[in-house]
């Protein structure tokens, strides 16, 4: 004999789960979640767009520029914020459209006719992932080309005058060479530029022995003058040895009126400048004295070209090296680890917290829809003001998170990829297991 709850269910058939495309129920929810997200979007758009006028339109208006100036300013620094509004937005438009149902029991209707929760967000996760794409080529590609040219229009307007670092010092990678600028701007000449490094195999060729016998003897004589008689009685076979042999580990100073980079090339060319040798660090036992003591009276020449492999930094190296790090491109921060092997371990720790970071926040997006569907249909009965006010709350811990991962990574405490990766992937896989749990 059946018992009577098996009786009374006998004739109640379970609907399968609907995955395949519904083309009216997918596009009403698309529609309800667009209009949303579009005020969302617009709102936030017009609260940043209002900030940077309260911030930056005094100095604007004090320098009497003009309203292009002002325009083209505001229109550059729009991608920058755009790029923070996205996964906001997302997030806040995923869970009110998701709670704007659950409240007109429209969540339990879809649920009822056997599409599942995650079903129910399906045209939400594909934006979200649109969303993504978008975000991702806002990072790598646009904001860094328009902030640097709003700090243009910004120098140009207010300042009056070029995009330029004044008395600007960039140490390369390797620390083996120190430059000084007098003025750097963006372009690929400059002016009055002295690169302290030392002397090695390859300088000392393309110095010296690249040059005819005359001009070699007259060089050597004047670069060592205690030297120069000894040097120059050995056979021409062993001369270029011994004279690299005196001058490796030297540290020599150049100095150039014009300084110019052929980036097809690869090539830096100076002009019209002079260069000093010191002595060698070990030369002397007081430390303090080391390599200050001149060899020589300071030589002019007329060009140097140094390529690749003797100066290997490029102008781009030095204008990213003065930019914070956080505004670089993943390319351009994996290309300067990748190019520079010594790099010392706690600038390496800066630079890859920040790449993984980079690649971790456009995805932001999708975490927003991962997280909104299931915490806006946890209680139908809360309305949308209780998925907006949580939907602020994990913003803000989300955010928290990330700065404090962010700021652990660049200081060595924390691995780079895992500060940089796991504030994301962990609230990423909450809303994929919330979501499981929703589903059994």
């Amino acid at each position: 004999m059946e018992k009577k709850h098996d009786l009374q269910y006998k004739d109640l058939v379970l609907l399968p789960r609907r995955w395949f495309p519904l083309p009216k129920l997918d596009g009403y929810i698309l529609r309800e979640f667009l209009i949303k997200y579009s005020v969302l979007l617009l709102v936030f758009v017009i609260l940043f767009i209002l900030g940077d006028v309260y911030r930056d339109i005094s100095d604007f208006l004090e320098a009497k520029a003009s309203y292009q100036s002002i325009l083209l300013y505001l229109g550059y620094k729009l991608p920058g914020n755009i790029r923070f509004i996205l996964p906001i937005s997302m997030l806040l438009g995923c869970m009110w459209t998701m709670a704007t149902f659950g409240k007109n029991m429209e969540i339990t209707a879809m649920r009822a006719s056997g599409v599942s929760l995650f079903r129910c967000g399906g045209p939400i996760l594909l934006v979200g992932l649109v969303v993504t794409a978008i975000n991702i080529y806002f990072n790598e590609a646009m904001v860094p080309f328009t902030e640097r040219q709003a700090e243009i229009i910004r120098d140009e307007a207010v300042d009056r005058r070029r995009h330029v670092q004044n008395l600007l010092a960039f140490r390369s990678s390797d620390q083996q060479r120190h430059w000084l600028f007098q003025t750097f701007t963006a372009d690929a000449v400059q002016n009055d530029v002295t690169v302290k490094t030392f002397w090695n195999d390859g300088l000392a060729d393309a110095i010296i022995f690249s040059r005819g016998p005359s001009e070699q003897r007259r060089l050597i004589e004047k670069i060592f003058p205690n030297k120069a008689q000894r040097l120059l009685a050995l056979p021409a076979a062993e001369l270029p040895d011994a004279v690299r042999r005196e001058l490796r580990g030297r540290k020599v100073d150049f100095h150039a009126s014009r300084v110019f980079y052929d980036e097809e090339r690869e090539e830096w060319t100076f002009s019209h400048g002079t260069f000093i040798s010191y002595d060698r660090n070990d030369e002397t036992r007081f430390e303090a004295s080391r390599g200050t003591s001149a060899m020589h009276d300071e030589l002019p020449y007329a060009k140097l070209v140094f390529g690749a492999k003797l100066i290997p930094e490029t102008p781009d190296d030095i204008l990213n090296a003065i930019k914070e790090k956080d505004d670089l491109p993943t390319l351009v921060i994996w290309d300067l680890v990748r190019r520079n092997p010594n790099m010392p371990e706690r600038v390496k720790a800066i630079y890859m917290t920040v790449f993984y970071y980079r690649l971790a926040f456009p995805w932001a997006c999708f975490l927003a829809v991962f997280l909104g569907i299931p915490l806006a249909t946890k209680n139908e009965r809360t309305g949308s003001l209780m998925a907006i006010i949580t939907a602020v709350a994990i913003i803000v811990i989300y955010i928290v998170i990330a700065q404090v991962f962010l700021v652990f990574g660049k200081g060595g405490i924390l691995n780079p990829m895992f500060a940089g990766l796991a504030p994301t992937a962990a609230f990423i896989i909450c809303g994929a297991i919330r979501i499981a749990c929703d589903r059994n």
